[in-house]
């Protein structure tokens, strides 16, 4: 029964680790959980087969195929969201756009002018909560009104700098989707949190962000 536990528990946590990263190799789960990768390799077997995971060969370079692991839509529903909310913003954008805003515009156009509709919305109903606020502390205000939203996202200040980093979103898809290519950063976030801070918010690369974060912002401050 014992073992049992520590089996779920190690499938959890690569689930949680998963959720958290883009897509990660049975090298990068075996460091972090500090397991062999061959028990890795188990559950991940379980976990592809419960259709939680997902798996990706990374194609480019020599020797052995290379593998990355992902999150499936299905994995993903294992964890808590607050995407009900944000549903029903994108609706109320929605129902109210004008013909004239509609007339000649593609789905993606579409959906930045709700997105960008919303942040405004969002904007309007927090100012009274910013009134008097510095940016660090309109920054901590936005970062807990937004994970109610679905939003995740951890303020860091480092020194003078203070930076946003969020774990994924629900535009994420979208960016992804609209790029037609590889991951970049979601500029919605970032006009998000520009509308709600009331201060220059910059991406920051993504090369520079750390292992378990997708994206990330510097707040002028």
């Amino acid at each position: 029964m014992a073992m049992l536990g520590r089996v779920e528990t190690s499938r959890e946590a690569i689930l949680d680790i998963l959720r958290r990263r883009e897509a990660v190799s049975v090298d990068d789960l075996a460091r972090q959980l500090r397991l062999a990768g061959t028990t890795v390799r188990r559950h991940l077997d379980v976990l592809m087969r419960d259709g939680f995971v997902a798996v990706t060969q990374v194609r480019g370079g020599t020797g052995r195929p290379r593998y990355q692991f992902s999150l499936t839509e299905a994995g993903a529903e294992l964890f808590p969201h607050h995407y009900v909310r944000l549903t029903r913003r994108l609706i109320e954008e929605i129902v109210t756009l004008e013909p004239a805003e509609t007339t000649g515009r593609q789905g993606s156009e579409l959906a930045e002018l709700i997105f960008v509709k919303m942040a405004a919305r969002l904007a309007r109903e927090c100012g009274p909560r910013m009134d008097g606020r510095t940016p660090a502390e309109r920054a901590g205000i936005a970062t807990e009104l937004l994970a109610t939203e679905g939003f995740d996202f951890e303020l860091v200040r480092d020194g003078d700098e203070l930076r946003l980093l969020g774990r994924g979103c629900p535009c994420s898809r979208f960016a992804a989707a609209s790029a037609g290519g590889p991951r970049r950063t979601c500029d919605h976030d970032r006009r998000l949190l520009e509308a709600l801070i009331g201060a220059p918010v910059t991406a920051l690369p993504l090369d520079a962000l750390p292992h378990e974060f997708l994206c990330g912002y510097r707040v002028a401050v």
